[in-house]
């Protein structure tokens, strides 16, 4: 009797161990998904479009090209915007994923704030694929609401990352890294890491500024992928 009932409370243990690991590298492929579709839609525009441009009247690094947000005066590269655009879809369902992660759904705010930084990726996304379709940017372009997207989403970010210490760090630090793929994060790469990689500052968007918000999404993928392994090598603990 008493091995059975010890051998039964050790279930509940065991459970929400492998549900993290399912939430966890669930979230950790949508952001790599996310983070591919953002890499093909910068090659489009760095590499494919940057190749073969022969137009007069402006340059593939004008801002008029630039995808991360659609608005006025703006002319879509290719399906750069809808590539774009679903990739930050796919990073909110992403951010939907990890908040699902049993340890980290501690209190009601860890349930709330992931659905409304979520629903700001979405809008993003939404905007960045209605725009590509349209070939004109969407109703949702203009600054003010892409500053308050951009808010809830960097403030958001830094809320969850904070609030998930320590019950996975590996969490903490993918919602860091998400925060490239924020307007503080875009114009980070857009001012600073670009130029170092590129050589040069641009007039206008510095050359690979996209590729390098979808490298940050992809380590905020790969940083869960390798703690649910090292989680999988690593004997638990018996309680």
């Amino acid at each position: 009797m008493t091995t059975a009932t010890a051998h039964n409370s050790a279930l509940p243990s065991r459970t929400p161990g492998k549900a993290s690991s399912l939430w966890s590298t669930m979230a950790g492929g949508l952001f790599l998904a996310s983070a591919t579709l953002q890499l093909i839609a910068s090659l489009q525009r760095w590499v494919v479009y940057s190749a073969g441009w022969t137009r007069t009247d402006s340059l593939i690094e004008d801002h008029r090209f630039d995808y991360f947000y659609p608005s006025d005066p703006w002319e879509n590269v290719g399906v750069a915007a809808q590539l774009f655009g679903a990739g930050m879809i796919l990073l909110a369902l992403g951010v939907l994923a990890l908040a699902n992660t049993p340890r980290l759904r501690v209190g009601r705010s860890t349930q709330v704030v992931p659905l409304v930084v979520a629903l700001a990726f979405g809008i993003t996304g939404v905007h960045a694929v209605v725009s590509g379709l349209a070939g004109i940017p969407s109703p949702a372009q203009y600054l003010p609401v892409q500053i308050a997207l951009s808010l809830i989403q960097s403030v958001g970010l830094l809320f969850l990352g904070l609030r998930w210490l320590p019950a996975s760090w590996s969490a903490t630090v993918s919602c860091l890294f998400l925060l490239g793929s924020t307007l503080p994060g875009y114009l980070v790469a857009t001012f600073v890491i670009a130029p170092a990689l590129a050589g040069y500052q641009s007039y206008d968007t510095t050359p690979w500024t996209e590729t390098i918000v979808a490298a940050t999404t992809a380590l905020a993928g790969i940083g869960l992928l390798l703690a649910v392994g090292v989680n999988k090598l690593v004997p638990a603990r018996t309680r």
